[in-house]
């Protein structure tokens, strides 16, 4: 059964995490830090809404772009109207094992829609 496991990026190109099977978020040190259920996202410490998936692209609530990978377009998306229903956490992963930090894709392409204005971290601590 193959994994996947997509390697996240912010704006500058800098390695910030993995997305994994487009339904868990790590950290780069693999600590779970969000999930995602029907293409929203949650942060597992606060089980605060913090914004959608589009493709392998993390989205803040406005629809910008916080984080994306190299295997698909970086394209953002409009807004969010409200809160999704909170369906709760997930059960918790295992933690994937992985064979290194994956190569620093060089730039950050020109994405479909803005960038945000929030770092991955501050995405991942909203209230």
């Amino acid at each position: 059964m193959r994994i996947i496991m997509e390697p996240l990026y912010d704006k500058r190109a800098n390695f910030v995490g993995w997305l994994l099977e487009y339904s868990n978020v790590f950290d780069k040190d693999l600590k779970w830090v969000a999930y995602v259920y029907n293409n929203y996202v949650w942060a597992t410490k606060s089980r605060i809404w913090i914004g959608g998936l589009r493709g392998t692209n993390l989205l803040d609530r406005e629809g910008r772009i916080v984080a994306w990978s190299t295997s698909g377009p970086v394209v953002g998306g409009i807004g969010f109207t409200k809160a999704p229903l909170d369906i709760g956490p997930q059960i918790m992963p295992v933690a994937p094992i992985i064979p290194g930090i994956p190569l620093n894709p060089g730039y950050a392409p020109e994405p479909a829609g803005e960038w945000s204005k929030l770092t991955f971290t501050q995405w991942l601590n909203q209230r």
